[in-house]
């Protein structure tokens, strides 16, 4: 990923990307009714991209990763944190598919352990 902050300019893969673009290609991708539509709704009036803060534009920034590199939307743990993590400058960031795996691996992880914990809080049993 490559990020101009005066610009707000974000290259993904070498994918220009914009807020507009991502919600669009989100938009493109829905196979059927429904899909992506929480994902439109979490990034549903996003202007610009930003890092280094908490912001809706730095998460919707860390699923449009999830989406251009094709990987599980429980990423966006990973990403957020990696986002939020960062100056608000020039950035560049790089992965290897190693990196990425594991990462993965972790994220899907955290994903089932807490989602094991709140059906537990439910009373749910397996």
């Amino acid at each position: 990923m490559i990020g101009l902050w005066d610009t707000r300019e974000v290259w993904i893969n070498g994918k220009s990307i914009t807020p507009a673009g991502f919600v669009g290609d989100l938009k493109a991708a829905e196979r059927e009714p429904g899909n992506n539509r929480d994902i439109l709704q979490e990034c549903h009036g996003v202007k610009s991209f930003r890092w280094g803060d908490t912001s809706q534009a730095t998460y919707c920034l860390a699923l449009a990763y999830c989406f251009y590199l094709k990987r599980s939307w429980v990423m966006d743990r990973f990403f957020t944190q990696e986002l939020e993590r960062m100056r608000q400058a020039d950035v560049r960031l790089e992965y290897d598919e190693d990196e990425l795996q594991a990462a993965s691996e972790h994220c899907e992880d955290v994903f089932a352990r807490e989602f094991e914990e709140y059906m537990g809080e439910l009373g749910a049993e397996r």
